[in-house]
């Protein structure tokens, strides 16, 4: 039938747009993402005398613990060699340092030096602290750790900040050439699926996100802005403006990064936006193909969130904003579509008095749109508008810390799948209502989207909580919109 032409290429532009957007979207760029992320340099040709590339003191000596107490985490040093045995991250209850590091003796932020003698010292030197305690409450404040080896005098300091994950490091030893180890390992949070878990590396160049199965030997970096381990939601690294860099493994399976500093800024922390911006360290947070349009989206929730505490209310304020700006195309989409409807009877007798010339058919038919003024797939347009969103959205609920935890009604995390399976059903109901009040020329169109209604159901029932929430709220609305045009357009009929 005539009217069918411009309903199936509606039909299918849409299911094709969608299909490719959730089938092979989602499960080939995000479901092979640390694949693509996982990309291993080769080894280096740097000078290699010293014993950065080779084994590393063991020390499980402890000393005295001097605790330090920030509003955001608590850390824990060890008087042996001023390292950090433990940093608790109090907002998400989570723990910084690999459980590995107590096994093996291997603790972030050992300093230890190029001469394969005086590392071994360094390792196992006993240091007298400045404070057996320090609570940081509304300015910085500094720990010193001093020692003598070999005659010469140690000095390592750290400066701690009440409003931020940063510890600025200062090491001196004269006449020596030390570095700072960083690992084995990030504390896993739980919810390494799909994330990166492993070394991370930025270099004036690019960054580097390495898969430990892939590491073989030890691997070297120059020109470094920052590097250290990370996992979906947290950090560990050092920051500083041009230094090298060494990954190796270490235990079989675990790695380990030195960094050739000896003072840098330490970042150890979640992964939160604002708090990496500040230390120019953002590019931490993998926002994937459409990072580029995640960033601004989290920049815009997290203002958003001063004046809606609730996330869950946050994305539905988010999901208004964005249909108040997409209203226009949206009411000419409806009125484009409801003339489709109406042209009907007058396709269909194109199609009896042209069916056997299918270009003067065409013709005919393109010719008529012109003199309405109907395009057929401007019903398309919206939806390939909230394409890109949809994708960036995506990343976002999935990778954003800032989520991490955040409650909405009966979902106790919107970083994860409802496991009731109620949003995602609400979200398929919202589909089929929505497309009840949309404009169709033919019962199959509606079919087609019925059906993508129960697909769509069972794809989104493992996607975010908050994705699934944005998509709910977004059909609420079109629906919305549709039946008050319906009644708009019905009014100016009558009249």
């Amino acid at each position: 039938m005539a009217q069918q032409q411009p309903s199936r290429f509606s039909i299918w532009l849409q299911s094709f747009i969608l299909a490719l957007l959730v089938v092979i979207g989602f499960q080939f760029f995000f479901g092979h993402k640390s694949q693509e992320t996982g990309e291993v340099k080769k080894e280096s040709k740097v000078n290699q005398s010293s014993n950065l590339s080779g084994e590393l003191p063991l020390v499980k000596e402890m000393g005295r613990i001097v605790k330090v107490e920030t509003p955001l985490y608590t850390a824990e040093l060890s008087t042996v060699n001023g390292r950090l045995i433990s940093l608790y991250v109090k907002k998400y209850d989570y723990q910084l340092v690999s459980p590995y590091s107590k096994v093996i003796g291997i603790y972030p932020l050992t300093t230890l030096s190029l001469d394969k003698e005086l590392s071994e010292k360094l390792a196992r030197l006993e240091l007298t602290s400045s404070a057996d305690s320090l609570k940081v409450e509304s300015s910085p404040k500094k720990l010193t750790f001093t020692g003598e080896v070999d005659g010469k005098r140690f000095v390592k300091e750290l400066i701690f900040y009440p409003d931020s994950y940063r510890i600025d490091v200062k090491t001196e030893l004269k006449g020596a050439e030390l570095y700072t180890v960083l690992g084995p390992d990030i504390n896993l949070s739980g919810d390494e699926s799909r994330g990166h878990v492993g070394p991370v590396i930025e270099t004036k160049d690019k960054i580097y996100r390495l898969k430990p199965e892939e590491i073989k030997g030890f691997l070297s970096f120059n020109r470094a802005i920052w590097a250290g381990e990370e996992e979906k939601y947290f950090l560990m690294a050092a920051k500083d403006k041009d230094f090298t860099v060494f990954v190796r493994k270490v235990g079989g399976e675990h790695t380990l990064v030195k960094a050739l500093l000896g003072s840098f800024t330490f970042y150890g922390g979640p992964k939160e936006l604002k708090q990496l911006e500040a230390l120019g360290m953002e590019s931490a947070i993998d926002f994937g193909i459409l990072g580029f349009l995640a960033k601004p989206l989290l920049k815009f929730f997290l203002f958003l969130h001063q004046f809606v505490p609730n996330w869950g209310v946050a994305i539905i304020v988010f999901t208004l904003i964005i249909k108040i700006l997409l209203h226009p195309l949206t009411h000419k989409s409806f009125v484009s579509m409801k003339k489709m409807q109406e042209l009907a009877p007058r396709l269909e007798e194109i199609k009896r008095k042209y069916g056997n010339d299918p270009q003067k058919l065409q013709e005919e038919t393109m010719k008529l749109y012109r003199e309405t003024g109907v395009n057929p797939a401007s019903g398309c347009l919206p939806m390939l508008l909230q394409i890109p969103i949809f994708i960036a959205l995506y990343e976002l609920f999935l990778n954003a810390v800032e989520l991490k935890g955040a409650s909405f009604l009966w979902i106790k995390d919107l970083s994860q799948p409802d496991p009731t399976y109620i949003l995602p059903i609400l979200m398929g109901v919202s589909m089929i209502v929505q497309q009840f009040l949309t404009p169709t020329t033919n019962k199959q169109q509606q079919y087609i989207f019925y059906a993508m209604a129960v697909l769509f159901t069972f794809l989104f029932a493992s996607f975010p909580a908050g994705l699934v929430l944005y998509w709910f709220t977004n059909n609420v609305i079109t629906a919305v919109q549709n039946l008050i045009i319906m009644k708009l357009m019905g009014s100016k009929e009558g009249a």
